[in-house]
């Protein structure tokens, strides 16, 4: 995630703050991040609902301060969800929306499964691999509240999306073509939709 400094040309956001305090801040508190798992899905006669393909954008694995990158043997891309950090002020729901839009195109809704609670609460170490953690990101410790969505309007991958693509659930991409350890929390998302009385 990038920032704009506070004095930069109108059309730049005025709330975000400048590279160099935000580096320190990410380095100093955990972030708030609320991220997607965009979902299909298929309903059954008795009302059940079933995950049948799970969407994943392509993006670049970010290192900004020149540490290691231990979410992807390359490096360089990965496999991951759609989202990122909270703006102040800003309530999930908004969030949520904004992430969607910026990452997927203007005219992309997503409905959350339950709108009043997040799917999982991922935990990202900035240490990389730790079996207290739920995924990595080299940049900071992140708390991802992370929701399973459905899709509705055109997709267009855009901002830090190099592609879009829907996976079978059965068939997702292996551990190690994902970016962050990712596919930890996809698993388990796709767990808590099962055990919440749904079809796996």
């Amino acid at each position: 995630m990038s920032s704009k400094p506070i004095d930069d040309p109108p059309d730049r956001p005025r709330h975000w703050i400048p590279d160099d305090l935000w580096r320190t801040i990410q380095r100093s508190i955990p972030i708030v991040c609320v991220d997607a798992v965009p979902v299909r899905l298929t309903t059954a006669p008795d009302g059940r609902q079933t995950v049948t393909s799970v969407g994943l954008i392509r993006r670049a694995v970010p290192d900004p301060f020149g540490e290691p990158d231990w979410s992807s043997p390359t490096g360089r891309s990965g496999w991951g969800l759609v989202g990122g950090r909270m703006r102040h002020g800003a309530t999930f729901a908004e969030e949520l929306a904004r992430q969607i839009r910026e990452t997927l195109g203007p005219e992309a809704v997503a409905t959350p499964i339950d709108a009043s609670n997040p799917t999982c609460a991922a935990q990202y170490s900035p240490h990389g691999p730790d079996s207290r953690f739920d995924a990595t990101d080299p940049r900071q410790h992140a708390i991802g509240l992370t929701w399973i969505v459905t899709l509705v309007g055109p997709l267009s991958p855009q901002g830090e999306a190099t592609g879009f693509d829907w996976f079978p659930v059965d068939a997702l991409p292996p551990p190690h073509a994902f970016g962050f350890g990712q596919h930890n929390v996809v698993r388990a998302c796709l767990e808590r939709h099962r055990t919440a009385g749904h079809a796996p």
